[in-house]
């Protein structure tokens, strides 16, 4: 069963850049960064405090590295349920060890590695046992191929394995915009990103006829649905110890039970309490979802007779 992460116990880390010097700039980014933060703080999606959704500076900054691991070990000590890890930008691979590195402004040449961030780094920033955190969450919106022309976000695919893999912790699950194979897309001229586009309609609108709550599996189910119909790159997930029932988000969209459905449930609830599992029955109609008025004036009439006037009673409240 899926559960929500305790906002109040539970921090986020949104790390994105925009704009560089060598790479071509992905205006979008900016946008996907305030919107994540708009709405995980909203009461009604997670209810994150402000301060517990950490957007750290990249641009403008000496060292945006130190930026983002500061913000990193301020979030990692201080969530106790879950750390929430999102990063958008340029993927690319670092030349000596083709590992993944994050690209930070500042940081596009290999020449200054140490301006990139290495996805080990936030790895290692998130198993360390001394820390308190239950779960751990990372989605990545980039690519792991070439650097691409107009409208694309580069990286190098080699690097998707390795990040993939590196979910292999307790509790840990992580959310990729592509596949190792692809690249990530980032439209001219939209407001987001493609994949992150469709993560903040979800989060914004909900799922319809969808669950109570979005687990990170059922978020990872639509997008996969949605973006391969739009003939977008197809997301992955991996995850360790049922980190993908993790919800961080209540959906917007649930209905809950209509009225009929919910006196039907309390009805058979009475009965089954008084041991007339047949009249529990019969309160249903052959559909087993709407209540039969009729069976349950039946009931009631037997309850009567049989002096059960408090469950008589309650039954017949529900016919009001």
């Amino acid at each position: 069963m899926s559960t929500l992460a305790d906002p109040t116990r539970s921090w986020a880390v949104l790390i994105g850049a925009p704009h560089y010097k060598t790479l071509p700039e992905i205006p979008a980014v900016e946008q996907n960064l305030l919107t994540l933060r708009r709405l995980m703080t909203d009461p009604t999606v997670w209810g994150l405090p402000i301060e517990q959704c950490l957007i750290p500076q990249v641009t403008g900054v000496p060292d945006p590295l130190e930026s983002v691991m500061t913000a990193l070990r301020t979030a990692a000590d201080a969530a106790t349920d879950t750390l929430f890890v999102y990063y958008a930008g340029h993927g690319l691979s670092d030349p000596l060890s083709d590992r993944l590195v994050l690209a930070l402004p500042g940081g596009e040449s290999m020449q200054f590695s140490y301006k990139a961030l290495a996805y080990e780094q936030i790895r290692s920033a998130l198993v360390n046992p001394a820390l308190g955190i239950s779960r751990r969450i990372v989605v990545l919106d980039c690519c792991y191929s070439a650097l691409a022309l107009d409208g694309e976000m580069g990286g190098d695919r080699r690097a998707g394995t390795a990040l993939v893999d590196s979910a292999e912790v307790s509790g840990a699950y992580v959310l990729t915009a592509c596949a190792e194979t692809s690249v990530a897309m980032a439209p001219v001229g939209e407001t987001y990103t493609a994949f992150t586009g469709e993560l903040v309609d979800l989060l914004e609108y909900g799922i319809a006829d969808g669950p109570e709550l979005l687990d990170m599996s059922t978020l990872y189910r639509e997008l996969q649905t949605r973006l391969v119909a739009r003939k977008l790159p197809e997301p992955q997930q991996r995850s360790r110890n049922l980190a993908g029932d993790l919800a961080i988000a209540c959906n917007r969209a649930y209905e809950s039970p209509r009225p009929a459905v919910q006196r039907a449930e309390t009805a058979m609830r009475i009965l089954r309490r008084s041991g007339d599992y047949q009249g529990a029955a019969q309160v249903l109609n052959g559909q087993g979802n709407a209540l039969d008025a009729d069976a349950l004036r039946r009931r009631i009439r037997v309850l009567r007779r049989a002096h059960r006037h408090a469950e008589a009673a309650a039954l017949l409240r529900l016919l009001a």
